[in-house]
């Protein structure tokens, strides 16, 4: 899979900007680039890992196209891996693109993208986590998100992987050392579960339980705003947002489609949705947003149902919250701040025990503070337990741990109940292959693709 030819691509965003990078990979780097740079001195050394002052010219040497610095990494110290060249030159798109141009005259492919970390994946100078968490701090939404990335880019995970294959490998020993044994005994006593299972199976079970916690922050949450017309849907999507993003009228069925956006809640992006209000459909178009509603509280993370503490409760409010007891609910009771038809103890018997219960108004904005941190808690676990700083914030990493998990906890029992140490020896063997996805040590070219070609060009 080792590429042989020489690639190259805009490393910055496209735009004006001061400085524009254009980055070359691959056995011609080198050549491409002696041909295309005129140093201000004359000449030039190309020592690796150094600057060097001067012009880039067209193909046939006879147009500048920019005053540059241009550096050269050596292989294998580079990035990629490979022979590496990198243009610093000013950024307007026109230049960088004519430099690019006459780049391709000279025998370079334009890169795909994430073919310089495809690269550098292939040529051991990262594995597939520590590529994917490169991918996720360029695309890191909060500051939280960018340290979890930086931590596994530097290998936190990869060391917690490889510490959990060596416990498996040591137990799997002990396993296959039972079985020839036995060959030559026969009704020798299957070993006891070695010890190295059980401390396998606690830090992969760790691992898990710090996705939920570690992808809120990545990811962000989705947060569903539902209710009967208007309770003040609409809001206190306003006033948690700051701005005046969805209609507010006395009219029921003002609100037709789902209005989202998104706020930062002590580093964890909440992308609130505003639904249309739940009732008997007036038309057409109401019903199918109410459709709507049914379809994006299923996928949800949190739901928060408001109420209209200043009317009796209705048939309305009662289904609302008996369809959705299963979810982490947060009953918000709105507008406090007019006289009150009820109670919060009267509502508190119509939710399960885990839905929080809350008072606001969103008009004045009491009680917003405590509800943005209810918010919070109903999707990051503060006791969630790490590993020596390592954590999952990858769906892929978190699938194969599963299995992994499923494989190991399946050895476990085998021995527990006296089979053959051929079964336990075959759920390890599994298990590690599992771990090995997730660094890329066993991976296939088409999982391979799907990773890369979802990071930008230039990476």
């Amino acid at each position: 899979m080792l590429r042989q030819d020489t690639i190259a691509a805009t490393a910055t965003p496209f735009g004006m900007s001061g400085i524009g990078i254009i980055r070359i990979s691959g056995p011609d780097a080198l050549a491409i680039a002696r041909r295309v740079f005129k140093p201000s001195g004359g000449k030039c050394a190309w020592k690796s890992h150094c600057l060097y002052h001067g012009d880039i010219v067209s193909a046939d040497g006879k147009t500048v196209l920019d005053e540059v610095l241009i550096s050269f990494m050596r292989k294998p110290r580079s990035f990629t891996g490979e022979d590496v060249i990198e243009i610093n030159c000013h950024g307007n798109p026109i230049i960088l693109q004519a430099i690019l141009t006459n780049l391709q005259e000279l025998g370079c492919h334009l890169a795909r993208p994430g073919e310089f970390s495809e690269r550098a994946f292939l040529n051991n100078r990262l594995d597939l986590s520590q590529a994917e968490a490169l991918s996720a701090l360029i695309c890191a939404k909060s500051a939280k998100a960018y340290a979890m990335g930086l931590t596994q880019l530097k290998g936190s995970l990869s060391k917690e992987i490889d510490d959990l294959r060596l416990l498996l490998i040591d137990a799997l020993a002990m396993l296959e050392s039972a079985i020839d044994f036995t060959e030559d005994v026969s009704g020798e006593k299957i070993p006891d579960v070695p010890p190295q299972i059980n401390q396998t199976l606690h830090r992969v079970q760790s691992l898990l339980l710090s996705y939920r916690s570690s992808r809120a922050y990545t990811e962000g949450i989705s947060v569903i705003i539902t209710g009967k017309p208007n309770v003040g849907k609409s809001s206190l999507l306003n006033a948690l947002t700051g701005r005046k993003k969805a209609i507010v009228t006395d009219i029921p069925g003002t609100t037709r489609d789902l209005i989202t956006d998104t706020i930062i809640i002590d580093g964890i992006p909440v992308h609130l949705i505003d639904t249309a209000g739940i009732r008997e459909p007036q038309n057409a178009i109401e019903k199918e947003g109410i459709n709507l509603v049914w379809e994006s509280i299923a996928d949800a993370d949190g739901l928060i149902i408001l109420l209209d503490i200043s009317k009796p409760l209705t048939e309305e409010d009662r289904i609302i919250i008996d369809k959705n007891k299963s979810a982490n609910i947060i009953a918000a009771l709105n507008k406090i701040d007019l006289s009150r038809a009820w109670e919060e103890k009267t509502v508190k018997s119509l939710f399960p025990d885990h839905a929080k219960i809350l008072e606001i108004s969103a008009k004045t904005g009491a009680g917003l503070e405590e509800l943005k941190k209810t918010i919070i808690h109903l999707s990051v676990n503060d006791e969630t337990e790490s590993t020596d700083g390592a954590i999952i914030t990858n769906l892929r990493h978190k699938l194969a741990l599963e299995k992994a998990c499923k494989n190991i906890e399946n050895a476990k029992e085998s021995i527990a109940s006296g089979m053959s140490a051929e079964f336990a020896a075959f759920d390890l063997r599994e298990a590690l292959d599992n771990l090995d996805e997730i660094t890329g040590k066993k991976i296939n070219n088409e999982i391979l693709d799907k990773i890369f070609s979802s990071f930008c060009i230039g990476k």
